[in-house]
């Protein structure tokens, strides 16, 4: 099986003429298990054009409370009324940060997980997620 998040990245990475792994992006089994469940999870919630971009640094600690956390977190964006801007947490030690972006009626994803290495600037992830899904 294909996996959605390991997609998604490859075609960010074209798209801006680089590699997953200069990204420093990770897809193993608890990466992929993480990034699923908050997609099943999220994705019904998020209106509309909205798509979330969320980065977190790797390796994932505690990968059940920090589902749980995320979830609860990213719901809780989305709620009515709440301004969606750029947002940094820590959670179990590891750092996230999540945009919330207008795309194109194209686009069908809702949610954008990449987890990455702490060496690796989530700030550019975020822009690169973001101009892709402008381009799309």
């Amino acid at each position: 099986m294909v996996q959605i998040e390991k997609l998604i990245a490859t075609e960010i990475a074209k798209a801006n003429g680089l590699s997953v792994s200069k990204l420093g992006l990770r897809f193993d089994r608890v990466v992929v298990q993480l990034l699923g469940n908050i997609r099943a999870a999220i994705e019904q919630e998020v209106p509309g054009k909205i798509v979330v971009i969320m980065t977190i640094t790797a390796p994932i600690k505690l990968p059940g409370k920090t589902e749980h956390e995320l979830i609860g977190k990213i719901k809780n964006f989305l709620e009515p009324g709440i301004q969606q801007q750029d947002s940094a947490l820590t959670i179990f030690q590891n750092e996230v940060q999540l945009r919330f972006v207008e795309s194109s009626p194209k686009q069908n994803t809702r949610f954008i997980g990449l987890v990455h290495n702490p060496n690796i600037d989530a700030k550019m992830l975020l822009d690169l997620a973001a101009q892709w899904l402008l381009k799309g």
